[in-house]
């Protein structure tokens, strides 16, 4: 048995469960094993063959980086972690253009 943690973000596909249990050997098993139960998590945490899009997962505190076939420990937890992203276009251009025009003041 494995502890899955699910940020606030992806609650609302947990029927607002924080903490859930699963099953697997790998990481690909246990999102297998959470599918019955929520469809839509696990669709968002796989992609066919890969993680999904913005999500990363940590595993006793270790970033996955081998994806789906990552060992999952016995009793391990795995953290849900949403990638951080957003923001838009570079202001510096703007910012510097508007500091060169202020002249100092004598």
């Amino acid at each position: 048995m494995v502890t899955v943690l699910i940020p606030q973000p992806l609650r609302t596909l947990t029927d607002g469960e924080s903490v859930l249990t699963a099953e697997g050997h790998n990481v690909r098993a246990v999102i297998r094993d959470l599918a019955p139960r929520y469809p839509e998590l696990a669709d968002r945490l796989m992609d066919g063959s890969k993680i999904g899009r913005g999500i990363s997962l940590a595993i006793n505190g270790d970033v996955v980086s081998t994806g789906l076939i990552t060992r999952v420990p016995e009793g391990a937890e795995i953290a849900i972690v949403p990638q951080i992203s957003g923001g838009s276009r570079d202001y510096r251009p703007a910012v510097n253009t508007a500091i060169e025009a202020v002249k100092p003041c004598r």
